[in-house]
């Protein structure tokens, strides 16, 4: 594989194998393949929100489901970061880490496929 640069010239780039792209995609399968992280990340890209905040605009999620999955997509994934805006009354929100915003413009695109194509429950 490789790349052109501006001037023209061929540029070697690292070589993907079958078995490295099939554990990347698995991988990222883990992050965005649980049910509720893509509405959860979905939801942030717009803005960093409070807990209940995101209960309530998250229909039929559970509050330890919510609680579980911003969890895992901050201290296993790096994508969230939870935030202390006040000390009293204790006020906590969340909000997509650098990483995570990386990963915004896919999940908005992965939002706007299965609206394209009309994918629903």
């Amino acid at each position: 594989m490789s790349t052109h640069s501006e001037s023209g010239d061929t540029e070697p780039t690292s070589v993907v194998t079958p078995s490295q792209s099939q554990e990347t995609l698995l991988s990222m399968a883990d992050v965005l393949g649980r049910k509720w992280h893509l509405v959860i990340l979905h939801r942030l890209t717009q803005d960093a929100m409070g807990f209940s905040e995101l209960k309530g605009d998250i229909d039929r999620i559970s509050s330890k489901v919510l609680s579980d999955s911003l969890d895992r997509l901050e201290t296993e994934h790096g994508l969230v970061e939870r935030r202390i805006v006040s000390e009293k009354p204790v006020r906590v929100e969340y909000a997509m880490t650098d990483r995570g915003r990386d990963l915004a413009p896919i999940v908005d695109r992965i939002h706007e496929w299965g609206v394209e194509h009309a994918v629903t429950e």
